[in-house]
């Protein structure tokens, strides 16, 4: 990355704001002030905080109006030039109204609807009662909905009307579901204050009508009810489609003006970053190192030599702090999404983007090495990448399950297994068989090991003495002689090598474990034991796959003693269906924490900031 400084004078700075804006390749950083004064920072004028005001308010009519409208419109958002949003948005300004008008009422009748709903369901239940108890004078009809879980206090409010009416009250209750039941009293009128104070209280509430229905009689009430439930759910409907023609008459047109606003919007906040003398604005950011040269062009074409371009010289702090542009091919660019659950690399570390898109996969089908469950990844893969290509994350995710089915084929047919044993069953004979050869394919999986975290160390290494740092890199490395000699060490206890081999080795231990001692303290020997344990992670990779295969072996051994054709497919099935769900579990777990603790950890520095330029939505 390199640090640019753009200075020109002031009435070229909008237009210098949006020929950066159109170009997308700088992050803007915030000039400081000079102690002398000659530098300060710019005050945004008032008329360009009132435009930055309108904007917003705009901005927010338009979301409001896409947020209540159905996302049934497509294709991309219509480009509005800077000029003409005004006259856009005023253009667009009766639509937003009728949209937002339609959602509140539609709103509104939805309210109603389940008021409605809800209260007929209550009046169904009182009605059979008060219909015989309404019409007579002085009598008052009290609804309840009373909690029937809460023990005796269906008795416990009759005893209190009893006592407070002398005895002159009915009381009738109905079921209205298992946990509450409906509840009418009718009393003298004299007696409603006391009642009221004394029966309300918690796990008891009184039925109150919506205040539309309260000066009717009940049973008109109902009947009006009755008749809103039928009406309603057509109006709803009739506005929904209103506001889905809307969508897709104005839908994208509308996302174009919400982009063409948010972009004025942010070439005012971008004024916060600049400085200014009395007669010039400077800018100050970071542009990738391969785009200064194509940046200065266009600003030589567009400005001749009024505006100026120059390159800064950095410190070793300032280098530190430069955001991070990580740039990969098409064809690994999918693989970026492992990088999302962890810091951003610091700036002049290793992206280790390329290096997983080639053990990832790698590790996944040496797991999974059966040619029916690769397919049945890679046809998920397919299908998530299809069926999400407008989701970045989601669509890449189905990019890395592609690419690990596909994997996962490979090592199936050199280990012979579709859905388990079922080719050796058909003739057919593999290049190697996970089951008769464990010994063979645990060594194979250490060695894996062995060269997966040599290859961090070495990443690690080279990438510090790259930096300037010797120390560093001297602690890598020694800390990977000293993994191979442990190592060696180990075979030749176990005759893999000649004893005449130890000796060397243990003195090259011993003068490695001292320099280490002196390069990183106490910590380096815990950090290689560590080491050698990661190494030994990696016999997961045989213990994760051969339980796999034993799985789908007793899937197929258990539908051949099905008594019938029908019961052995069905259990087969279910057996493979769990099998194929671990797949997509255990094998992806599993790679994913090899890659980052037994492999990134010797090399990744987070801690970064990714590269974000002024870019034009």
């Amino acid at each position: 990355m390199a640090r640019l400084r753009v200075v020109g004078p002031k009435s070229h700075r909008d237009h210098c704001i949006e020929r950066l804006h159109e170009l997308s390749i700088m992050q803007i950083e915030t000039v400081f002030e000079e102690k002398e004064g000659f530098l300060k920072r710019v005050p945004i004028e008032r008329e360009k905080l009132d435009e930055k005001k309108r904007l917003e308010e705009m901005r927010e009519m338009i979301s409001q109006t896409l947020s209540v409208v159905p996302r049934t419109y497509g294709g991309e958002p219509e480009k509005i030039d800077k000029p003409a949003i005004y006259e856009e948005f005023e253009g667009l300004t009766p639509v937003m109204e009728r949209a937002a008008h339609l959602y509140r009422k539609r709103e509104e009748l939805k309210e109603e609807l389940e008021r409605v709903s809800r209260y007929e369901h209550l009046l169904r239940s009182f009605v059979p009662i008060i219909s015989a108890l309404g019409g007579l004078k002085n009598i008052e009809i009290t609804g309840l909905v009373v909690d029937r879980t809460i023990p005796g206090i269906l008795m416990l409010i009759e005893e209190e009307v009893k006592r407070l009416t002398k005895g002159a009250y009915q009381f009738h209750a109905r079921p209205v579901d298992e946990d509450t039941v409906a509840v009418v009293i009718t009393y003298q009128r004299r007696y409603s204050p006391q009642i009221r104070h004394i029966i309300l209280g918690e796990g008891i509430d009184e039925i109150r009508l919506p205040e539309q229905y309260r000066d009717m009689p009940l049973l008109d009430a109902l009947k009006e009810m009755i008749r809103k439930k039928e009406v309603l759910p057509e109006r709803i409907e009739s506005l929904r489609k209103e506001l889905e023609t809307i969508a897709r008459s104005w839908g994208m047109r509308l996302h174009g003006l919400k982009k063409a606003v948010e972009d004025a919007i942010e070439e005012i906040e971008v004024l916060h970053y600049f400085g200014e003398t009395r007669f010039l604005f400077i800018i100050e950011g970071w542009v990738p190192r391969d785009r200064v040269g194509y940046l200065r062009r266009e600003f030589e074409k567009e400005f001749a030599e009024d505006v100026i371009v120059e390159e800064l010289e950095l410190t070793a702090e300032e280098l530190d702090r430069a955001p991070v542009c990580i740039e990969n091919p098409p064809y690994i660019r999918p693989f970026e999404i492992f990088l999302r659950a962890l810091p951003p690399p610091r700036y002049g570390s290793v992206d280790p983007t390329p290096y997983v898109a080639l053990f990832f996969p790698t590790f996944f089908g040496l797991i999974v090495g059966d040619v029916g469950y690769g397919l049945v990844v890679l046809a998920t893969g397919l299908l998530v990448r299809r069926r999400y290509r407008e989701r970045g994350f989601l669509r890449d995710a189905g990019v890395v399950l592609s690419l690990s089915g596909v994997s996962a084929v490979v090592f199936g047919v050199l280990f012979g297994e579709f859905f388990g044993g079922l080719p050796e069953r058909w003739g057919f004979h593999p290049l190697f068989e996970r089951m008769e050869g464990l010994k063979l394919f645990l060594l194979f999986t250490l060695g894996i090991g062995i060269v997966h975290t040599a290859m961090g160390f070495v990443i690690g290494g080279l990438n510090q003495l790259k930096r300037g740092r010797p120390g560093k890199a001297a602690e890598k490395f020694t800390s990977l002689i000293l993994t191979v000699v442990i190592i060696l060490m180990v075979a030749v206890v176990y005759n893999y090598l000649p004893e005449g081999f130890l000796t060397p080795l243990v003195a090259v231990f011993v003068v490695g474990v001292a320099l280490l001692v002196w390069l990183e303290g106490v910590v380096g020997p815990l950090e290689l034991v560590r080491s050698v344990g990661s190494i030994l992670s990696y016999v997961r990779i045989m213990a994760v796959g051969t339980s796999s295969v034993v799985m789908a072996v007793v899937a197929n051994k258990m539908a051949g003693m099905s008594t019938t054709i029908l019961g052995g497919i069905l259990v087969a099935l279910l057996v493979h269906l769990l099998n194929i769900f671990m797949t997509f579990i255990s094998p992806i777990v599993q790679s994913m924490r090899l890659q980052y603790v037994e492999f990134m950890g010797r090399f990744y520095e987070g801690g970064g900031r990714l590269y974000r330029p002024f870019s034009k939505r």
